[in-house]
């Protein structure tokens, strides 16, 4: 806040603490608060007590008065806490008592202002932001806080209870800091920095996560669980294991009573514990406890169990195969590729028998099998092969071909058509490309996934999938010469009647699966010709017009990486038509299409085409027409692609000066000229220069910075005052320009003398250099104001203080309106 805030500050603080005022927004206190802690962290906050002695008149009138609005309660409370987060706040506030009345509730509950949650949650929010320092720990402990606090955590409000939760976790990794900072090996040892009243509180909270995980209270339970899975990672020793040997009966007693309900919390509470020392230290009974959670592995929560150890990131080897071995049991049934009948128990084969649970656990096993393929786990006592051609066979049974050999399995019943257990097997079978031991069955692979291709009945979604699952597989097989011959004689005449599919979803996703594929075979010999001699580049060019935007956008991108690709293999020396055809649509496109996508995708194009070095020549004639309607285009997205194009432009124009004019000879600025004449052939220049003042802040910022490229390069030189010059008549930032350079004492910094211009020349002047103009705009002053947000005025300290008198002055208004 500057001077100008705090010269408000008190009568703020009059309109805040009047019960006849309606109470700002929570938005507008919020806010307040930001910046209150703003001055927090710039130490300024003892200044501002003694400066300003309205805030302590402010909390007293507030936390005094019986008609308080609990909104400006609330506030009062979390402002009091952030001010005595320091030493010295507080001190000052501790001064006549005020911060003891402050945080003593009894005094209100005499109008009942303590029922109102935002009261209680602003309270708990104001210890918190006190508890920085020692003192506000003794204050806490002395004033017999710690049992309130308890008492939330059982509160009926969530927020209220989850923030009981974090004080108290705060309080208990508060005490652990300062017994490691001061040294002691033990809470209760005689050279023990804890006072009595800390070790009693670090008690009070530790038996009090025991009741609440020993209590028949559900919700109280859960409490208990969220704030012990916060200790581990939060709070030392000897704090940690203290509280966790005090847990252990309770939590054995919790994990074998099954509850499915306190599955998740109880495996973040070990989970929280097996990143700790506590792993590995038998007193401790973590890998007994996780080991527990498992049980016979017939159970919903077994498998949900099994499913949470295996993405554990530390966990002992022989527990992991266990869950692995449990999570697969699934897949394994109702593909009947597990040899082990006795695993496929009654109770089992009952939850797969019911479609719910079939569908719930089988994706459990997917879903943990995929999350193993990214690790590149390496299983023991299970094929790969088994488990992969097990997918596969789940592939099959869910588009209806299921072996007669599994006709009697229930489970195959509910499968057939299931989207979700077919998009998830995809995800997994396209995980499991990692493994090298499957390339073997690869045919088998590309099999199932080609049929889902041809189905008609495959979902869009679905297809996606397949996609995606076809280009994890296609990457890791480019090496082996029965890919092309697949992809040219099995791939491309799916792909060609997917173009044609009604649903512009599947034709969308399939043009995105040909991009991926023309990338990932860019130097495949043999790929580029066979797009040609398939037929596909003409369905990719007829794309270029479907009826839906998504579409065309897709089409654009393929269309250009066929282009690049088929330079690369020198393919378009006996196929012209490719580059003539492609660059015509897309000028079409970005000319005259009605939606933002397709455009966008072309200017795109033309900035990956300039990248390279194939296709600089062919689309230099287009540049010029590219520039001009991206810059003129209605979509702010376009607008930035093309001061995208703009800057690989210049790069590549430039690329011989990389450095300020003053640092070259004659020969270089020559080059140099030339090349800024070649960029204002191409109008990059107006393009530059309208971008700048254009009514999106994001193109005007991009402008900007190349425009102080462009700056940096020209500077220090009068060479290009009479070579270089640009009609400032005509063009939408014409008139900014001409206004500061016929006024110059606009601009910061001052032109020339030579520059100042009598009243007679104002309608003469048309052309000024570009070292002229670059000078006249104030380049960096512009920057700085547009990185500053849009709404950074509206928004500011001050304004928000006027927006709160101002609400106050209308409130009187009215009233007197009245009389």
């Amino acid at each position: 806040m500057d001077s100008d805030c705090l010269s408000l500050l008190p009568a703020v603080c009059l309109v805040l603490a009047d019960p006849k005022q309606s109470p700002p927004d929570d938005t507008s206190l919020e806010k307040l608060l930001d910046w209150f802690k703003e001055l927090h962290s710039q130490s300024n906050e003892q200044v501002l007590l003694r400066n300003q002695p309205c805030l302590k008149e402010f909390i007293s009138s507030v936390c005094t008065s019986k008609t308080t609005d609990p909104v400006i309660l609330s506030f009062t409370l979390k402002l009091t806490g952030l001010l005595a987060g320091t030493k010295q706040g507080f001190h000052l506030l501790e001064e006549g008592g005020l911060l003891v009345s402050v945080f003593e509730r009894e005094a209100w509950f005499v109008c009942d202002l303590w029922e109102d949650a935002s009261v209680r949650s602003g309270w708990l929010q104001g210890l918190l932001n006190m508890l920085k320092h020692r003192q506000a720990l003794d204050f806490i402990c002395g004033n017999g806080l710690i049992k309130v606090i308890l008492q939330l955590q059982n509160d009926g409000s969530l927020f209220v209870a989850c923030l009981a939760n974090q004080l108290l976790v705060h309080i208990l990794n508060f005490l652990s800091s300062s017994n490691m900072t001061n040294g002691s090996d033990a809470m209760g040892s005689s050279e023990s920095s804890f006072s009595s009243d800390w070790v009693s509180v670090s008690s009070e909270i530790m038996n009090g996560v025991v009741e609440a995980l020993s209590s028949n209270d559900h919700p109280r339970v859960l409490q208990g669980l969220r704030l012990l899975s916060s200790v581990p990672s939060q709070c030392g020793e000897p704090i940690r294991s203290t509280l966790w040997k005090d847990v252990l009966v309770p939590l054995e007693v919790l994990i074998n009573r099954g509850s499915e309900s306190l599955t998740q919390p109880l495996m973040t509470v070990l989970q929280a514990a097996v990143r700790t020392p506590l792993l590995g230290q038998s007193e401790y009974k973590v890998e007994e406890l996780l080991e527990a959670m498992l049980g016979s592995g017939s159970k919903n929560e077994s498998f949900q169990c099994a499913a949470l150890i295996i993405k554990l990131e530390k966990c002992p080897e022989v527990l992991k195969r266990k869950a692995i071995d449990i999570v697969l049991l699934p897949l394994q049934c109702v593909s009947a590729q597990s040899q082990d009948t006795e695993k496929m128990n009654l109770a089992l084969k009952e939850q797969l028998s019911q479609k719910a649970s079939c569908i719930s656990h089988l994706m459990q096993s997917l879903s943990s099998l995929e999350e193993l393929a990214y690790t590149k786990y390496q299983f023991e006592g299970i094929s790969i092969h088994s488990v992969t051609r097990s997918v596969v066979l789940l592939l099959r049974i869910c588009s209806g071909h299921c072996p007669s050999s599994l006709i009697q399995n229930n489970a195959s019943t509910h499968l057939i058509g299931c989207c979700k257990v077919q998009r998830c097997g995809l995800d997994t079978l396209g995980a499991l490309s990692v493994y090298e031991e499957n390339l073997n069955i690869r045919k088998d692979i590309f099999g199932v996934l080609l049929d889902y291709l041809k189905s008609p009945d495959s979902h869009a979604t679905v297809l996606k999938k397949t996609y995606q699952a076809t280009m994890s597989w296609i990457a890791v097989c480019s090496p082996f010469p029965d890919l092309l011959e697949f992809i040219s004689h099995d791939l491309f005449p799916v792909l060609k009647k997917r173009m044609c599919d009604l649903r512009w979803e599947v034709r969308d996703s399939t043009l995105e699966f040909i991009t991926q594929l023309t990338v990932a075979l860019n130097g495949t010999s043999g790929f580029i010709e066979a797009l040609h001699t398939s037929g596909m580049v003409s369905i990719l060019l007829s794309s270029l017009a479907d009826s839906e935007g998504y579409v065309r956008a897709s089409a654009v991108a393929v269309v250009g990486e066929a282009v690049t690709s088929s330079l690369h293999q020198t393919v378009l020396v006996s196929n012209s038509n490719l580059l003539e055809e492609a660059l015509t649509q897309m000028m079409t496109i970005l000319s005259q299409d009605t939606e933002g996508f397709p455009r966008r995708a072309v200017v795109k194009a033309f900035t990956s085409w300039l990248k390279g070095s194939h296709l600089v020549t062919a689309v230099h004639p287009f540049l010029s027409s590219v520039l001009s309607l991206g810059c003129n285009d209605f979509d702010w997205e376009v607008k930035m692609h093309t001061l995208e194009l703009a800057e690989v432009l210049m790069e590549k124009t430039l690329t011989c000066c990389p450095y300020a004019i003053q640092n070259f000879g004659s020969s270089e600025k020559t080059h140099l000229m030339q090349a800024l004449s070649k960029l204002k052939e191409f109008g990059l220049f107006d393009l530059l220069f309208n971008s700048l003042f254009d009514c999106d802040r994001p193109v005007c910022e991009r402008a900007c910075a190349l425009l102080l490229k462009l700056r940096t390069l020209t500077s220090e030189s009068a060479d290009f005052d009479s070579t270089l010059v640009l009609n400032v008549n005509g063009n939408r930032w014409g008139d900014e320009v001409q206004s500061r350079y016929l006024n110059p004492q606009q601009a910061k910094g001052s032109v020339c003398a030579s520059d100042k211009r009598t009243d007679s020349d104002l309608h003469c002047i048309k052309d000024i250099s570009l070292p002229m103009i670059l000078h006249i705009l104030d380049l960096d002053d512009m920057q700085r104001t547009l990185k500053l947000s849009s709404d950074h005025v509206v928004n500011s300290p001050r304004s928000l203080m006027e927006d709160i008198l101002s609400a106050a002055q209308q409130s009187e208004d009215n009233m007197v309106d009245c009389y």
